[in-house]
């Protein structure tokens, strides 16, 4: 992809306005998602301006316990029905390949620190076959610039990696009787 810069798609919680408000911008172009059918519309309006590779940035605060990330009232909890059947319909969709996005981070506090949000994470990628990262401490408002997640601070992402092949609907499994797939750092864009 020589020549070619990704960039963010950052679609947030309503809830997240307030985190973001102060003197210096932080993520000015964040676009608001309270549940997955607003989600949704935020997706499909974008399909028609899509022209760079993106990387879709999730933000919201994470649940208490499980640390998922919360979009309103709904945690992205890939063992909810609900939300997984959400995800294969937009895989299904082809939108996430015509939107052109590459990545998905689930932007919240710790989403990669618990056994539910490596299930999600490794779940999520295996559905939409695209690398899905999560993070591993609590976020603030320093984190972010005004383009959204500030790429300084990549080193408290890791990731499940785009996996292929038929995603079994029920089963949290990989295949294999692994639960999830090892998480992984984002590479180094200079390597």
């Amino acid at each position: 992809m020589a020549g070619s810069s990704v960039v963010a798609l950052n679609i947030g919680s309503p809830d997240m306005e307030a985190f973001f408000s102060g003197r210096h911008p932080r993520c000015v172009g964040m676009q608001r998602a309270g549940s997955l059918s607003e989600l949704r519309g935020r997706l499909d309006e974008h399909s028609r301006s899509s022209e760079a590779p993106v990387t879709l940035d999730l933000i919201g605060h994470s649940t208490r316990n499980h640390h998922l990330l919360r979009l309103g009232d709904t945690p992205i909890d890939m063992l909810d029905p609900g939300v997984a059947r959400f995800f294969r319909e937009l895989a299904a969709s082809g939108l996430p390949t015509k939107l052109k996005i590459v990545a998905v981070r689930l932007l919240g506090c710790a989403t990669a620190v618990t056994d539910s949000g490596h299930r999600t994470l490794a779940m999520l990628a295996h559905t939409l076959r695209l690398p899905v990262f999560g993070t591993t401490k609590p976020l603030l408002r320093s984190h972010y610039n005004a383009a959204g997640f500030d790429p300084a601070f990549a080193h408290l992402l890791v990731g499940a990696p785009a996996r292929q092949g038929s995603p079994h609907p029920s089963s949290p499994s990989d295949g294999d009787g692994t639960v999830c797939s090892p998480l992984r750092r984002p590479r180094d864009s200079a390597a």
